[in-house]
């Protein structure tokens, strides 16, 4: 076997891989052997037909079982040989199939990380928009709780027609061209009326309507929804009231303080500040986040490899709603929708390299203990005093563990650029 490596760029490289006549006939019979004994041949028991016989039944047949072979008894121990790392599986370029008399020669492309030295992380000039916590937001959010906290009783009057404030159960179809639209279809959804929980074209058509009443009318699917090719199409809706209640909200009290496992209303408070002021703090970490990746992406140009793309943009799919995994599987064959997501995918593979080699570089690492300490951060509610269940928290880490201690080691990596760099905040106007 003889190996040649060509570097077709930084982060690519194409071996080929020579085969001798006698590698290539010791396949061709390895092959043969391997059907001869599973071979069934009229006039011959099962094994027992001659060499020559097998050859001529299944002919030039086995030249792919033989390829097979060859690629995979022979390209990864090239690739050992030279020192080659690859990231992911190798891709066979187009290749002959192999014939028992003469040499046979392939190649394949391997994926390798590129070789990378992160400048400029240390000493970084940073700013950040102000974020502040108000008493509107403070308001915001004990409305929310007392929502939650409410109660609701069915509207006794039969006449009564859904208006702001009730809470409406509301079921739907939808289809598309005759065919049923899974992602506006749903059954016996409470929905607050008026505050913006559902489509407006959706909660326009039920005021009005008594319980058992229902509408018929065209949607247009917003710009909103997930699936772009989708955007703009119509469907044909019918929505039906199919309860009416109301909204019994408590008052701001110590009794409501209580009622949640608190013991007063302004210990509530206090937690609701803490936990906007977390809030905050970690809207303005995701901007310098932002800033720290991109000056740092600009500053240090690289190739990124096609293959980790691939993966990212497989992930972007995961991450977004389709109306059946049918329609996910078609979207992420398809070379227009991949090609469009490629661009913000090498962004983020490039931000996954530049965090792994400051990572590298000043030897970072996550403990037993970080970890331990992050997944009962993850279970455990803000400001709650619980003890976490400790089979919860080992079932974490058993089966989540090695994504957390990533997720650990890139916050590391970020805390130590903050450390080092000036940062300024920009004044709200």
């Amino acid at each position: 076997m003889k190996a040649l490596v060509e570097e077709v760029n930084s982060v690519q490289k194409r071996i080929k891989v020579e085969l001798s006549q006698e590698d290539v006939k010791n396949a061709f019979d390895s092959v043969y052997k391997r059907l001869k004994q599973k071979a069934r041949i009229k006039g011959f028991r099962p094994g027992k037909a001659p060499m020559g016989v097998i050859k001529k039944f299944y002919g030039n047949s086995v030249a792919v079982d033989v390829a097979d072979q060859l690629v995979k008894s022979h390209l990864f121990s090239a690739i050992e040989d030279q020192s080659i790392q690859p990231i992911s599986t190798p891709v066979l370029e187009t290749m002959d199939l192999p014939t028992e008399d003469k040499p046979y020669e392939f190649s394949a492309l391997v994926d390798i990380l590129p070789e990378l030295k992160v400048d400029g992380y240390k000493g970084m000039t940073l700013a950040h928009d102000a974020v502040e916590v108000t008493d509107a937001s403070m308001d915001q959010e004990l409305e929310v709780l007392q929502r939650r906290q409410s109660k609701t009783k069915d509207v006794e009057d039969a006449a009564a027609t859904a208006a702001e404030g009730h809470l409406a159960t509301l079921s739907q179809t939808a289809t598309m061209d005759g065919n049923p639209f899974a992602p506006f279809t749903f059954e016996k959804v409470p929905v607050e009326m008026g505050k913006k929980h559902i489509l407006e074209e959706i909660e326009t058509q039920v005021l009005g309507l008594k319980v058992g009443e229902e509408k018929s009318f065209d949607l247009t699917i917003p710009d909103s929804f997930q699936d772009e090719s989708m955007v703009g199409k119509t469907l044909s809706c019918t929505t039906k009231l199919e309860g009416l209640q109301e909204m019994v909200i408590p008052e701001l009290s110590d009794e409501l303080a209580k009622d949640m496992g608190i013991d007063d209303l302004a210990t509530l408070k206090k937690n609701i500040r803490e936990s906007l002021d977390k809030q905050a703090e970690q809207a303005k970490r995701n901007q310098l986040e932002g800033s720290i990746l991109e000056q740092l992406s600009e500053k240090n140009d690289f190739d990124v490899p096609p293959s980790m793309v691939d993966q990212v943009i497989d992930g972007m799919f995961e991450e977004m709603q389709f109306p059946s995994d049918e329609a996910k599987a078609a979207a992420k064959a398809d070379p227009e929708k991949r090609k469009e997501l490629r661009d913000p995918a090498k962004q983020r593979t490039k931000n996954t390299l530049i965090l792994s080699e400051i990572i590298k570089s000043e030897s970072i690492d996550v403990s037993d203990a970080d970890l331990d300490q992050h997944v009962r951060e993850l279970v455990t509610a803000p400001n709650s005093t619980e003890t976490p269940d400790e089979k919860l928290i080992e079932s974490i880490k058993a089966s989540m563990g090695n994504q957390a201690r990533e997720s650990l080691l890139f916050k590391k990596a970020i805390d130590l650029v903050l450390e080092n760099a000036t940062i300024t905040e920009n004044k709200a106007k």
